[in-house]
């Protein structure tokens, strides 16, 4: 149970570390703010909260830029790799010699008396 609960852990870390899943953690602020505006004026609905804080770049109070997705987080990594300038310089062509396996055996190697004792066995 520790192990998978550690697991869990490190994957919800390690994916917090590269995507925007950190401004989920905003939402309840999301939500007071909405409870908030919605003391203020009773007729107004979620979706007309999220016109007004998400569709225009005006701040209508100092909370405004604490609601998640509002504020761009600007976390960049970028990584390149260059390929080095070798230059090789080819001074004389070598010839390519292919040569062709041979599987025969010589007959000399098999005249040695003692390579009978290893000759598969014979029908009768």
């Amino acid at each position: 149970m520790l192990k998978r609960t550690l697991s869990i852990l490190f994957l919800l870390v390690y994916i917090n570390s590269f995507t925007e899943l950190h401004e989920a953690m905003r939402l309840p602020i999301l939500i007071e703010h909405f409870a908030e505006h919605k003391k203020l004026a009773q007729e107004i609905s979620f979706w007309e909260f999220l016109e007004l804080h998400y569709q225009s770049d005006v701040a209508h109070d100092e909370h405004d830029n604490e609601l998640p997705f509002k504020v761009v987080g600007h976390c960049f990594s970028a990584h390149s790799a260059t390929e080095p300038d070798v230059k090789i310089a080819v001074t004389q062509l070598m010839p390519i010699i292919i040569s062709q396996p041979s599987f025969h055996y010589k007959e000399s190697s098999f005249n040695s008396p003692l390579i009978a004792i290893f000759q598969p066995p014979k029908a009768c």
